[in-house]
């Protein structure tokens, strides 16, 4: 008798720890960074998707979505969607939340 052993999470990966996206050749990790109240991109040099959330197809091609990859991720930290401002400069894509005052 043959058996095939799966070793696979059973559970999906949480978007609130950070989120690994393959994109052609490159392969990135995005983490939110308390301090600054934003999401950054680092490029690493292995598959971190064993630790980290992979986003849907629709939100990595034809390009990285990192608007929704991050929207995504916010909402799952904080339990609501914030007001932020989306750019892309020449340092690449960036968001910004507001600070609501009462």
């Amino acid at each position: 008798m043959n058996f095939l052993i799966v070793n696979q999470d059973t559970e999906p990966k949480d978007p609130c720890n950070g989120a690994y996206i393959e994109y052609k050749n490159s392969k990135f990790v995005t983490i939110y960074n308390h301090i600054l109240d934003t999401y950054g991109i680092y490029t690493v040099n292995k598959d971190w998707s064993f630790m980290f959330w992979t986003p849907p197809e629709e939100y990595i091609h034809p390009i990285i979505d990192w608007e929704n990859i991050w929207k995504e991720m916010d909402y799952c930290n904080l339990g609501y969607k914030r007001m932020y401002l989306y750019s892309e400069s020449m340092n690449g894509p960036e968001i910004s939340f507001y600070k609501n005052k009462l």
